[in-house]
């Protein structure tokens, strides 16, 4: 079939490959970019993440804490320029209080949202849309990278821990900004989306047939790969941004040791402006 000059345009950004593989590729997947960059990736030559396809994709991810519990939402705007604008912020904020208000009845926030939404997209003139919002509670510490204004920036993290106390306060901004720089897919290999490792062990698997090793060799290849994908996006098992020598399963077991409590995380959330 015939490749578009665009579609391999697309491809390239997305994948990081060259012109002629991107193009090969489609031409294989009949046209179809999510298949054609699952076959660079088969081939060792995309890399493991898409970038994004758009230029622009504005907004600000916020956060509202009150006692043990905690919000957040992501809003998307058309231009960086009405995610700065004051009237944006206040609408953000009143998003915010019906989220806290109505907890974790999501449907309840959205059909109270509307209006809102509705008759900021009439005065500010752009497309507004609320994205993602999420109810916590417990011992919740909070991250917001990129600030633009208070509580208010491109990327959010919550975190959710087992303790609450002031001698974990740094424990719980490191692993905030930790998660905020290296967004692990989930808490641990368990929590892993079964569809995103299988999808994993079938390109793993068709890379390794390309090598002409013996099935024992394979077997222990496709474990060390797969070990290294949990490694790199599971949280557990990210090596820790600020100390690289470990990782963040082992500086909990340090702050833990350095405490003489436990410190667990129950679950930690993160939204980014753009993905």
């Amino acid at each position: 079939m015939t490749v578009s000059a665009k579609e391999v345009q697309e491809l390239r950004k997305i994948s990081g490959a060259g012109m002629m593989e991107c193009k090969s590729a489609l031409s294989d997947a009949n046209g179809n970019l999510d298949q054609a960059f699952k076959l660079l990736r088969e081939k060792g030559i995309a890399k493991a993440e898409k970038k994004s396809l758009r230029d622009a994709n504005e907004g600000l991810v916020a956060i509202k804490k009150e006692g043990n519990s905690a919000v957040m939402i992501k809003i998307n705007s058309e231009t960086d320029f009405v995610s700065r604008n004051a009237e944006f912020h206040e609408l953000v904020n009143s998003i915010l209080e019906i989220v806290m208000k109505n907890k974790n009845d999501t449907d309840k926030s959205i059909e109270e949202t509307k209006t809102l939404i509705s008759d900021a997209v009439g005065k500010i003139g752009e497309n507004i849309v609320l994205k993602s919002l999420k109810f916590l509670e417990g011992n919740i510490y909070s991250y917001i990278h990129n600030s633009v204004t208070e509580g208010m920036g491109k990327i959010g993290v919550l975190i959710n821990f087992n303790l609450d106390s002031s001698e974990i306060e740094n424990v719980g901004k490191n692993i905030c900004m930790h998660i905020a720089a290296s967004s692990p897919k989930s808490l641990t290999v368990d929590d892993l989306d079964k569809s995103i490792i299988e999808n994993e062990k079938e390109i793993i698997s068709k890379q390794l047939k390309e090598t002409g090793k013996p099935e024992n060799i394979l077997e222990k290849m496709m474990e060390g790969k797969l070990n290294k994908f949990y490694e790199e996006n599971t949280l557990m098992g990210q090596k820790f941004v600020m100390d690289p020598s470990i990782s963040i399963e082992q500086y909990l077991k340090q702050a833990s040791k350095e405490i003489n409590s436990q410190i667990n995380i129950q679950e930690f959330l993160r939204f980014e402006i753009g993905s």
